[in-house]
């Protein structure tokens, strides 16, 4: 008789049984939709959060520090499932904290689902994981929110300072100074404002995975728990071996077009189409679709700077030294992880079996030249335990494909039955 996905998944994460690899749990798409809550659905409330930090000084005004701010949302159960604990989420590329809590199919608003078929419902991520008891920010990077709806994507700008468009020689003061180092910082003050004293769990996508290394390197005040990725690859230093190693491109190519070190890329729905991130369990269609319907909230831009720094790009040290005049210690800081710092920590990474670049890419060249399995196995050197879910029919983009819900309903079980 087959074994329920809910005991499987547990026996994998928790007993080693049925991994691949040693740290591998493959999970098909019928097996994920029949996934089920860990708790009972509860109401939440849902209140913005904000926060500004000064840094880097600005060239234009003497003695002036750039302000940066920081946005979010967190949503609060009415009924806490496991008291004292929350989740941070952390877009990434091009996005913002609307992809947690919306889809681009479903309801622009916040939905009761105690009342609501969670399955039917289409709500973002984070209202799921709320609805199951547990206290939620979404953040969006400083310059990736904005109150008011994006102009063409040909035009727009990041509102570092939110509701203030740059001018020229600002937009490419700030962009030389966009480092991680920035947004740690700003990333800290919201959530030590928003959540004091919780316990965290830390879920980024994409390139957003790169702040849980850090986050105690540099100070922060609630105590990490666990560490959660989606899409998620691996720190800079270790992006860079994996670049020069397996990438099948040399670290010259890939910094070629960042050596302006200024620029912002914009996301296109062509680019998504040939980077693979479209699949057949995206209700809302076509890649055009997606962005049509996206393209009032979600910013599709993403620094230059931000890029270069996620992939450890370092060869590119002394043009950014030079343009942003800042200090090394500021810059690069992906590079210097303190990977030492997960050994009492476990990690769960998630990847959709159809995300070309962290799962199909590499895949005829051996299993380990995939990303997210060298990054898994060689966070796994440092972790007190490190598990990969593989599932069947996602993308880059499963957080808000069909049955998000299920995404949610698997990482919950986790904060219940794994990290616990």
């Amino acid at each position: 008789m087959p074994v329920e996905p809910l005991q499987r998944y547990l026996d994998a994460v928790n007993n080693d049984e049925g991994l691949r690899d040693d740290f591998i749990l493959y999970m098909d798409f019928e097996e994920y939709t029949k996934f089920p809550d860990p708790f009972p659905r509860t109401r939440f409330s849902v209140k913005e959060a904000e926060a500004s930090i000064y840094r880097y000084p600005n060239p234009e005004k003497a003695g002036e520090l750039f302000r940066w701010d920081i946005h979010g949302r967190l949503l609060m159960p009415e009924k806490a499932s496991m008291p004292g604990v929350a989740v941070v989420m952390i877009h990434g590329g091009a996005a913002n904290e609307y992809e947690f809590l919306f889809t681009p199919d479903g309801p622009e608003k916040y939905l009761d689902l105690t009342q609501e078929a969670p399955e039917k419902s289409r709500v973002g991520i984070a209202q799921h994981m709320a609805s199951l008891g547990i206290p939620v920010l979404a953040i969006s990077l400083p310059g990736h929110y904005s109150r008011k709806p994006w102009p063409p994507v040909s035009e727009r700008l990041f509102e570092f300072v939110i509701g203030e468009v740059p001018d020229e020689v600002e937009l490419k003061n700030r962009l030389a100074v966009y480092t991680f180092r920035m947004c740690l910082e700003a990333v800290k003050a919201l959530i030590e404002k928003a959540l004091p004293g919780y316990g965290l769990y830390m879920w980024g996508h994409s390139t957003g995975g790169e702040f849980f290394y850090l986050m105690e390197q540099y100070g922060i005040k609630n105590k990490l728990i666990g560490g959660l990725g989606f899409g998620t690859g691996m720190p800079g230093g270790m992006s860079k071996e994996f670049n020069r190693v397996e990438s099948g491109q040399t670290l010259e190519q890939r910094a070629g077009k960042f050596r302006s070190i200024t620029g912002i890329t914009r996301r296109s729905p062509e680019e998504y189409f040939e980077t693979g991130c479209v699949g057949s369990n995206q209700p809302w269609g076509s890649a055009e679709s997606w962005f049509s319907l996206e393209d009032h909230r979600r910013p599709q831009i993403k620094p230059f700077l931000q890029y270069i720094e996620h992939n450890g790009l370092d060869l590119l040290l002394d043009d950014v030294r030079k343009l942003s005049g800042l200090p090394d210690d500021e810059l690069f800081i992906c590079n210097r992880a303190d990977l030492g710092r997960l050994r009492n920590k476990k990690m769960l990474y998630f990847v959709g079996e159809l995300d070309k670049g962290h799962w199909l890419t590499n895949a005829k060249r051996g299993h380990e030249s995939r990303r997210e399995v060298y990054a898994s196995r060689g966070l796994a050197k440092f972790a007190k335990k490190m598990r990969l879910v593989v599932l069947g029919g996602l993308t880059h983009y499963g957080h808000i494909e069909s049955h998000n819900e299920r995404l949610a309903n698997m990482m919950v079980t986790a904060f219940k039955h794994y990290f616990e």
